[in-house]
């Protein structure tokens, strides 16, 4: 009976920590953050053009990748956002919609994870553990994103579940290398990721597998991989790797000039990887200091709240003790591989890169956290997790809903659906937009003014569509409707009729009275700093100006 009662109470529990989870990931999802990141719009573009054309931005019928400002991206959350734009109607809500369902059902995920696993004892921890999932501030900065991170980090942790139930029940093992290889297509971390963590599940558990489902798993998942491999040996597949950091490299072998070359190589890239690695795992990233992105990140709120360090701790020690049981050693596999790709890359901590490793950090935590339970007195640990989880609720409020929308209102693209409504506005003037220091313009600009797909088609440099998987180059100068955008030519445009666009550096006092420039907008972000100005060109006044300065 008493079990019974338990069982009921813990899917209660459940049922109003996924509510909680829902709420959080989808509370003002329009306007938290405020803006929209241009990864954010070049995937809602390029949705909306493949609902309305079926191609995308450059005019490609559905592409294995995406080929984003030079860059390729997998496809799979822009193909289901295209759906969802139908359904749900073409918002900054219907981009950002798919991230949030996927990290809802991340809390299911985890549930089952530390249920299958058994990491705990105490009926309560598994509620704890995805209570802790659900409000970290790592999981809720990309479950707001409007981008593919979380979609593949969701397909991945579904997949690496089925994986782990396969082992004891082989029936599952290609349902869940099926989804392991199709998360190959939700993010570009998890195209390396998934052949590191399967091929060590399948050295460590070979002798518990059943082969035959194995072997159809792995046929399976070579058959999803099929486009991959049309476009493999192109730059499309690895324009994002930045692999070995081979800059770094070369600069640490000079500092030591006694050894040969490759040795002093080799001894630079040991030295940086494990650098890289370990940082992933280190106190301070993921408990003192945030992202050093600031899109990346929460005002004053690192990766995990700071008392999380205790059940970290208890985690791994709890994770030592059992080190020879398969769940346990299940864990480790999920956690060693997650940060290697991210670790062979040259940034510090990228916790984008990285989200993957959330899910095996999460399951840590809540194998100390069901330690501490076991050791504490109920009254005890309940009144400390009230107190710890209410403070935590209450920072996270503070800095992702009230200081993130102004704060980091400026990283996050804010500005750029006020500079569409200035340019509708102003329909029959040229706007020159500069591309000096911001990140590219023309994709915000074309989503928010939702210019038509076939006419941007016909407006885009053909010879990219031409050689799509090929042509990595990306250029900031595009000519569409009655915007360009490029770095401002100060000696030709004062010369035409244009509208010059720029940001608080790009137009000076004394070039607005120097070349006879008429300020008609000014933008600014809710702290009230200029994000973009819009100034006038007064060819007549320009000429006299200049005839007047003229020696002649």
């Amino acid at each position: 009976m008493r079990l019974t009662n338990n069982i009921f109470l813990q899917l209660c529990l459940l049922i109003i920590v996924l509510f909680l989870s829902i709420f959080l990931n989808t509370y003002k999802l329009e306007s938290v953050p405020s803006g929209f990141y241009v990864d954010e719009a070049v995937t809602g573009y390029n949705a909306y053009s493949l609902l309305q054309t079926g191609k995308d931005e450059y005019g490609v019928a559905w592409p294995i990748a995406l080929r984003y400002f030079g860059s390729y991206s997998p496809p799979l959350y822009a193909f289901i956002t295209s759906a969802i734009i139908e359904i749900n109607g073409y918002s900054i809500n219907s981009i950002r919609l798919l991230s949030s369902i996927s990290a809802s059902l991340m809390v299911l995920v985890a549930f089952f994870f530390l249920k299958s696993l058994k990491l705990t004892g105490n009926w309560v921890s598994p509620i704890l553990g995805v209570l802790l999932f659900a409000v970290c501030p790592w999981n809720i900065i990309f479950a707001r994103a409007g981008y593919e991170i979380y979609l593949g980090f969701f397909i991945f942790s579904l997949g690496a579940l089925f994986l782990w139930m396969g082992i004891n029940k082989g029936i599952f093992i290609p349902i869940g290398i099926s989804l392991l290889s199709l998360s190959m297509y939700g993010a570009h971390t998890e195209r390396f990721l998934v052949p590191i963590f399967l091929t060590s599940i399948f050295i460590l558990f070979r002798k518990k597998m059943c082969m035959p489902y194995f072997i159809l798993g792995i046929l399976l998942a070579l058959l999803i991989q099929i486009p991959n491999m049309t476009i493999a040996t192109t730059p499309a597949f690895a324009t994002k790797n930045d692999l070995f950091y081979s800059s770094v490299l070369t600069t640490q072998s000079v500092k030591i000039p006694l050894l040969p070359n490759p040795v002093s190589l080799l001894l630079s890239f040991t030295r940086e990887f494990s650098s890289q690695y370990l940082t992933y795992f280190s106190p301070r990233s993921l408990f003192s200091l945030p992202d050093p992105d600031p899109q990346r990140s929460i005002p004053d709120l690192s990766v995990f709240y700071p008392w999380m360090v205790i059940p970290y701790f208890a985690g791994l020690f709890t994770i030592w003790q059992k080190r020879r049981s398969d769940n346990f050693k299940f864990i480790a596999v999920l956690s060693l591989t997650a940060p290697l790709p991210m670790a062979l890359t040259g940034d510090p901590f990228s916790t984008q890169r990285a989200l993957p490793l959330l899910l095996p950090l999460v399951l840590i935590m809540s194998a100390g956290a069901d330690l501490i339970i076991q050791k504490l007195p109920c009254k005890i640990w309940i009144t400390a997790s009230f107190i710890l989880l209410t403070v935590s609720g209450v920072m996270l409020w503070r800095s992702y809903f009230v200081l993130l929308p102004n704060e980091r209102a400026k990283a996050w693209g804010y500005g750029f659906e006020q500079l569409a409504e200035e340019i509708k506005k102003h329909s029959n003037e040229k706007f020159i937009i500069d591309q000096s220091r911001t990140k590219p313009a023309y994709i915000e600009l074309a989503f928010f003014l939702k210019y038509p797909p076939e006419k941007f088609h016909q407006e885009v440099d053909r010879s990219i569509r031409e050689n799509y998987y090929t042509n990595a180059r990306f250029d900031s100068y595009y000519n569409f409707g009655n915007i360009e955008t490029r770095n401002i030519k100060w000696e030709e445009d004062v010369y035409n009729n244009l509208v010059l666009v720029g940001d608080s550096l790009a137009i000076s006092k004394n070039q607005e009275k120097e070349h006879s420039l008429t300020q008609i907008f000014e933008i600014k972000d809710p702290l009230g700093q200029v994000v973009f100005q819009g100034f006038r060109t007064n060819p007549i006044e320009k000429c006299k100006a200049s005839s007047f300065q003229s020696p002649l």
